[in-house]
C-alpha cells in the first residue's frame, strides 16, 4: 500500500498538489468550525438576553401584584369574624412570579443568588403574617405593619430589578 502510495506521488507536482488538498481542505475545516462556534456564542447570548427580559417583566409583574395585594388587604374586606380576607389569586399571583424567577435565575443565570424564601407573599410580607394567622389587629397595629409591608415590597422590587440590570450590563450587546 505504501508503495502504491509513492508511486502515485513521485512527481513532485503531484506532491504539491496533495500537499494543496490537504491545507485547503484543513482551512475549510477550520473556517467551518470557527464559523459554527461564533454563531452557537451569538444565539446563546441572543437567548439569555431573552430570558433577562423575562426575568424584568416577571419582576414587574410580582412588584404589580405585590401592591395589588396589599390594596386589596388595606381594603379592609374581612370575613364575619373579622379577620382579613384577601384574594388569593393575588397570593397566588405573586408567587408565581417568584417560582418563574426561581426557574429563569435557576436555569440560565445560576451565579444569581436568589433565595425564593425571601420573596414569596406568605411571612416575607409582614401584613400577610396577620392574615395566615387569623390575627385579629387594631387600626394602628395594622397601619404599622402596613408600612413595614410597603418597605418589603420596595426593597424587594428594587433587589430584582437590581439582579435584573447587572444581568444586562453582563449580557448586552
Amino acid at each position: 500500500m505504501l508503495s502504491w502510495l509513492a508511486d502515485v506521488f513521485s512527481d513532485t507536482s503531484d506532491k504539491a498538489r496533495l500537499i494543496s488538498v490537504l491545507a485547503t481542505g484543513g482551512i475549510a475545516i477550520a473556517v467551518l468550525l470557527l464559523s459554527q462556534h461564533f454563531v452557537t456564542r451569538r444565539t446563546r447570548k441572543e437567548l439569555l438576553i431573552r430570558k433577562i427580559e423575562e426575568a424584568y417583566q416577571a419582576t414587574l409583574a410580582y412588584e404589580k401584584n405585590a401592591w395589588s395585594l396589599l390594596k386589596d388587604i388595606q381594603s379592609g374586606r374581612r370575613d364575619e369574624n373579622g379577620y382579613f380576607n384577601p384574594d388569593h389569586s393575588l397570593i397566588d399571583g405573586v408567587n408565581e412570579e417568584v417560582e418563574r424567577l426561581a426557574m429563569l435565575f435557576g436555569l440560565y443565570f445560576p451565579q444569581v443568588r436568589f433565595d425564593k424564601d425571601k420573596y414569596y407573599a406568605g411571612p416575607t410580607l409582614p401584613v400577610m403574617e396577620a392574615v395566615f394567622k387569623d390575627k385579629l389587629m387594631t387600626e394602628t397595629e395594622h397601619i404599622v405593619i402596613s408600612h413595614s409591608t410597603r418597605d418589603n415590597i420596595k426593597s424587594h422590587a428594587a433587589e430584582l430589578r437590581t439582579f435584573c440590570a447587572e444581568l444586562m450590563k453582563q449580557y448586552r450587546h
